[in-house]
């Protein structure tokens, strides 16, 4: 049972970190006897999937050029990434849309891109010519 437990905890913060809802046995103090280890693993497993949709590859510069890094996660706030102000373009490389905002807590202008859609220059659209300050997926 303590092993259980263990892998309830592990998917728990796995899930913290995605920013994805818990899945229901990891507050349960008492699990059926029925549940296998593989529910657990699988469980977690599929935070991994959702991390895989949400996925767009953010780069410093027009035309995919220079410093580049990937979010997987909404990003309220930029500021605390070093990334407030700095995005010229971006690949959506997930399956969901994802949409970029002028300032932080998804506030202001905004374009999004659906999957697969890429953007090689933010000052094509008013106000986000290195503006982005927020950016959030839907699924």
């Amino acid at each position: 049972m303590r092993i259980r437990h263990i892998a309830a905890a592990g998917a728990a913060a796995a899930a913290l970190t995605l920013g994805a809802a818990l899945p229901a046995f990891a507050g349960d103090t008492q699990p059926s006897a029925g549940r296998s280890h593989t529910v657990a693993a699988h469980d977690a497993s599929d935070l991994g999937a959702l991390a895989a949709k949400r996925k767009v590859k953010v780069y410093q510069d027009a035309k995919y050029k220079n410093r580049n890094t990937t979010f997987t996660e909404n990003m309220w706030n930029l500021k605390h990434d070093g990334w407030n102000d700095t995005i010229s373009s971006a690949k959506n490389l997930g399956k969901c849309t994802v949409t970029f905002y002028q300032h932080s807590k998804f506030h202001g202008a905004k374009f999004s891109l659906a999957k697969g859609e890429s953007e090689p220059h933010f000052g094509d659209h008013p106000g986000m010519s290195d503006a982005t300050s927020s950016v959030k997926f839907r699924c």
